[in-house]
């Protein structure tokens, strides 16, 4: 009985019990180029702070106002260190097929309701770009709006040629030709939500990497 025994729990022991984990699936490309471009802007941000710190704290009399303004970007760094979840950007400019961020300044201008799901908007790049003035050359600040076709946001509580604040994670599917009110036809970027579940295993696994490291 007690040979029967032992054969049964060899049997129902799992062949690879001593195997190390099987490594976990690549991210497909998009995803792994939208997670290179978080982490850019992740450190991009963390210089940024950090010169911000370094300025609030240089100043010779700390009012309130800059005590508690320091509080608030320390405890920024630490977020931004601790690397817990992706720093999204927004999209980029000029923005393309396959490209997966925030709209510029969070927000768009809402054109056109094309249905309960589906809506026409223009959204507002700021760039900066070389101008020459008196013969020098010196960085000038540019609006370029950029006009995408919505899908899967509700449009029932949205009203047409009203500004509106939209803070999630979009990616860009492609073009499509729509028809305006006027009759003619214009060509849009097609945007949809974009879920980040789908990234955070690979996000998860990134991270841990880069702090065994």
């Amino acid at each position: 009985m007690l040979t029967i025994l032992i054969c049964l729990i060899i049997l129902r022991a799992p062949a690879n019990a001593t195997d190390e984990p099987p490594a976990p699936e690549p991210a497909p490309a998009r995803i792994k180029a939208f997670l290179e471009t978080c982490e850019t802007a992740r450190r991009g941000a963390i210089v940024q702070q950090e010169h911000t710190l370094r300025g609030l704290r240089s100043q010779q009399t700390a009012s309130p106002a800059v005590a508690r303004r320091i509080v608030e970007v320390e405890d920024d760094l630490r977020v931004l260190r601790a690397n817990k979840e992706p720093v999204v950007p927004t999209l980029i400019f000029p923005p393309e097929t396959g490209g997966i961020g925030r709209l510029p300044r969070l927000s768009c201008h809402v054109d056109q309701i094309l249905g309960d799901k589906e809506m026409l908007v223009r959204c507002f790049f700021t760039l900066k770009v070389p101008a020459v003035r008196h013969f020098q050359i010196h960085a000038e600040t540019v609006v370029r709006p950029v006009n995408f076709l919505i899908r899967g946001i509700a449009t029932k509580n949205l009203h047409e040629g009203t500004d509106t604040e939209l803070l999630g994670v979009f990616e860009i599917k492609g073009q499509q030709s729509y028809r305006t009110v006027q009759g003619s036809t214009q060509t849009a970027l097609v945007i949809t939500p974009f879920d980040m579940k789908s990234v955070e295993p690979f996000f998860r696994a990134a991270a841990s990497k880069a702090v065994v490291q």
